[in-house]
């Protein structure tokens, strides 16, 4: 069975897709040169009539019990001496019991009613929450581990965003705030994660749609994951998450011309973008194009990506297909870009352990434990590394 990658951002202050991100000081040797428009690589007769999809408008809205429960407890006595993006802040804080990465996307009214959703219902409700205040509110993008799924033949890997709100103005002395105060939310924040860059609006926007549409193929419904392709790259025509996802909408249900016109539409846009260019080796190799596909396997590994995230991202979807030769060389890879990292090694050394490579599989995993940074994770790292000697001892 075919197995594709596909980033689904459940990750506000939580996590989300990691497709977004191009390569900084890479040199491709790739040469694909679309002919195509962005027209080109839409195909609307394969699926279903246009599907309602619910607008902005209605994302970030909220109920007007919803509203006046909110703006009750942040005019609150207790709330008083906080600025208004503290307020925020601690509203917020006691909303948070079923949030989680693996739930579904929400729209802000459906994340407050539930208590519920996963980290971009989160970034929603936020901003829905800081349209009835006078803060403003900008989103980061986190380097963190990212966190994985599988659903059926898709795998999902999240990354991470997190919502700012900061204060326009400081209504009162008494509030002993900058004007500009700002506060991260950030609940489930990880060691070492630090920001890359900021989200603009347009691209959140796209992303939410971007994640329905990921939402729709694990249930099935490619007629709904299309059109919420489709709204997403009309709200920004470059979004390389939603074109890698198109081209495996289309793989998915066999289309193979337009799977690789959005594949070879999307690397035209950046040539380095890995899960591209991972997702449309798999097409080769799957089409026969052998050649072709050693042509992309050969850049892929010469490629020169400073974020190891990245390539411990694609050695674990190789992990998961079995595919251990190959995940090792990933995991190498991000160990060489951060030795400080834990995940390569361990990564390596389950690798080495399924070739039956026990020795190397025993240095991996000291080295794993050498770098961990928590009980738990030692714990487990010392379990596994127990288990690795004494299968080596009995051969």
């Amino acid at each position: 069975m075919k197995q594709f990658t596909v980033r689904i951002r459940t990750s506000l202050p939580l996590i989300l897709l990691t497709l977004l991100l191009t390569a900084c000081g890479s040199s491709s040797r790739l040469n694909l040169k679309a002919s195509y428009t962005e027209q080109d690589i839409y195909h609307d007769g394969l699926f279903g009539a246009p599907t309602q999809l619910i607008n902005l408008d209605e994302v970030f809205a909220l109920t007007p019990a919803q509203r006046e429960a909110f703006l009750k407890t942040f005019h609150s006595k207790e709330y008083r001496k906080l600025s208004d993006s503290q307020r925020i802040y601690k509203f917020l804080e006691h909303q948070l019991d079923n949030f989680n990465f693996h739930s579904r996307t929400l729209v802000a009214t459906d994340a407050m009613a539930q208590n519920a959703g996963n980290c971009m219902s989160l970034a929603i409700l936020t901003r829905a929450l800081s349209q009835l205040t006078h803060v403003g509110i900008s989103y980061e993008l986190a380097r963190t581990p990212p966190v994985y799924q599988l659903e059926g033949n898709l795998q999902l890997s999240s990354q991470h965003i997190r919502t700012v709100v900061y204060n326009k103005t400081a209504t009162t002395t008494k509030q002993f705030v900058k004007p500009n105060d700002k506060v991260r939310i950030d609940y489930f924040s990880t060691l070492g994660s630090r920001t890359l860059r900021k989200v603009k609006k347009q691209e959140f926007h796209a992303l939410f749609y971007s994640n329905r549409a990921a939402e729709a193929m694990i249930d099935g419904d490619h007629n709904l994951a299309y059109w919420n392709l489709k709204e997403a790259l009309h709200i920004q025509p470059d979004n390389l998450v939603a074109i890698n996802m198109l081209g495996v909408l289309y793989d998915r249900i066999g289309a193979n011309e337009y799977a690789e016109r959005a594949y070879i539409y999307g690397l035209s846009f950046s040539q380095g973008h890995l899960e591209l260019m991972n997702n449309y080796h798999k097409f080769l190799v799957n089409a026969g194009r052998l050649n072709e596909a050693q042509m992309i396997a050969n850049e892929l590994e010469n490629y020169n990506d400073p974020d190891p995230f990245k390539w411990l991202d694609l050695a674990n979807q190789e992990m998961a297909q079995a595919n251990y030769r190959k995940a090792i060389k990933f995991y190498e890879k991000a160990a060489e870009l951060a030795d400080y990292m834990h995940q390569p090694y361990a990564g390596i050394a389950k690798a080495s352990f399924e070739l039956g490579l026990n020795a190397q599989a025993i240095r991996a995993m000291q080295q794993a434990l050498e770098n961990s940074h928590t009980a738990q994770t030692t714990s487990i790292y010392q379990a596994k590394y127990d288990l690795i000697k004494a299968q080596k001892n009995l051969n």
